[in-house]
Parts: C-alpha cells; structure tokens; sequence
C-alpha cells in the first residue's frame, strides 16, 4: 500500500512586529519613493507657471453714446501642474461685449479691438528641480519677465464700430507670448496708474505673421491695503 503523501504548506517567515519579508520590502520602496516625490520639488517651469497665473484686468476707453467710458478687459492666466510633466499653461482674452460702442482704445487713444480667444503656451524643457528657485530668481532680475512659445491658438481680432466690422481670424500658432514685469515711469506703469493692485504685467503676443498685441495687466485680487 502506498503510504500517504504529506502536503506542507511553508508559513511566511515572520519578521518583528508580525511583518513579513514581502511587506518590509513593500514598506521600504513606498517610503524611498515618497522620499524621492518629497526631494523633487517643483521644476523652473512649474515656477514660471505659478508666477504668471492669475485673472487680470487690461484698462481701456469705449466711447458710448457720445462719451468716453471706462472698461477694462479681462484676461485669464491659467496653468495646471502635471507631475512628472510640463505644466500646461493657457491665456483667454473674454469678449468685453462692447455693444454700442463706437471705438474702444487704450491711453495712448489708438484704437483697439475686441479679443477674443484662448491660446496654449509651453516652454522649454527643464528637469533640474534642485536648482530651480535659484534659476527662476536668476531668470526673472536678468529678463524681467518668461516667454513663453505658443503650441495653438487662434484669436478673433474684431474692430469695434458702429456698424459692426468683420472679425479677423489670425492663428498664433508658432508665435511667442511674454509676460514681464512693469517698471515706475514707463507708458504702462501710467496706464494703469489709476488701479490698485500689487500686482502688474506686461503681456507681449506675437504671431509668426507679425501681428502684436500688448496689453498692460493688473491682478484686483492684489490690492494694497
């Protein structure tokens, strides 16, 4: 007769604590990635992202029934941080709806339009987060300000008048879009002299044809107190 066959199943090796070797390896590779995650730290482009973002206000004239009126159109600023990525970074020009208005133009009194549209921006490369605050310090006193390349984007130029004009169509793709800092005693520091805000930028769009659009930008969540 055969003699019977004795199954035997092994038991985990216990370490202390009631750990096996199996969850002590897990343990360690969860705390040396949250460790690694914790070094990292933001990247130069996560910091221009984060710098650059905000809801702002351009200041302009609209003349309405005969008299000059002021307005100001709005300009949102956005970023959304990836990790591991790239931030991904937008501009959107809001229709200001001019209705009536015959004209609208800035303080100079040029004439400008109504813009309407979003547009992608993405920057360079830059994976060297341990050196990154020192290179965004460094970036923002030498240049004064980020460029940005523009990946898409197509805006809606429309002069406003009575009766209405045709809106032109002009593709950003392939330009350049700058947001700098605003110094005392230059044309946009007087522009927007009469706003309160702490918080002032030069935003300079290019497209590859040539058309330009500055806009001198104030943050009104940034009031001085």
């Amino acid at each position: 007769m055969a003699c019977p066959v004795e199954i035997v199943i092994a038991e985990p090796r216990i370490r202390p604590h009631g750990l096996t070797v199996g969850t002590l390896m897990l343990l360690v590779s969860c705390l040396w990635t949250a460790a690694s995650h914790a070094q990292t730290g933001p990247t130069l482009n996560d910091l221009v992202a984060q710098w650059g973002a905000g809801s702002f206000r351009a200041p302009l004239m609209c003349d309405l029934d005969g008299e000059l009126t002021r307005g100001v159109r709005r300009v949102l600023v956005q970023s959304r941080l990836l990790p591991g990525r790239d931030p991904v970074n937008t501009v959107e020009f809001v229709d200001i709806q001019p209705g009536t208005a015959t004209r609208c133009m800035d303080a100079t009194g040029e004439s400008v339009p109504n813009i309407v549209g979003k547009l992608e921006l993405r920057r360079p490369g830059h994976r060297h987060p341990e050196t990154a605050r020192r290179d965004f310090k460094r970036a923002l006193k030498q240049d004064r300000g980020f460029t940005y390349q523009i990946s898409e984007g197509v805006l809606s130029l429309q002069e406003v008048a009575s009766p209405s004009s045709k809106a032109r169509l002009v593709d950003f793709r392939g330009g350049s879009l700058t947001l700098s800092l605003i110094f005392p005693a230059t044309d946009p520091a007087r522009e927007l002299a009469d706003f309160s805000s702490d918080r002032k930028l030069l935003l300079t769009a290019e497209s590859s044809q040539g058309d330009r659009i500055i806009l001198p930008l104030f943050d009104p969540a940034f009031v001085s107190r």
